[in-house]
């Protein structure tokens, strides 16, 4: 699940949903999934804000587009 919280502009992701938006180079398929440790250190390191963030979600100030182009490998194409 994802929500969107359109005043403070943060997007609240679940693992889940991450594993879901993640298939750059850096993930194959055949591995295990990530833990949370490994997106924030992805979203920080390409200049994205981290908030609270627990073992299965956190809150990046981003819209949902953006980290999904981010994680999938798309934004590599725009």
């Amino acid at each position: 699940m994802s929500e969107y919280n359109r005043e403070t502009g943060f997007l609240t992701l679940t693992l889940d949903k991450l594993h879901d938006f993640h298939s750059t180079a850096d993930r194959l398929p055949e591995e295990e999934a990530p833990p949370i440790e490994f997106y924030v250190e992805k979203l920080k390191n390409f200049g994205h804000e981290v908030a609270n963030v627990t073992d299965d979600q956190l809150d990046v100030k981003a819209p949902e587009n953006e980290i999904f182009e981010l994680l999938s490998g798309q934004h590599i194409y725009l």
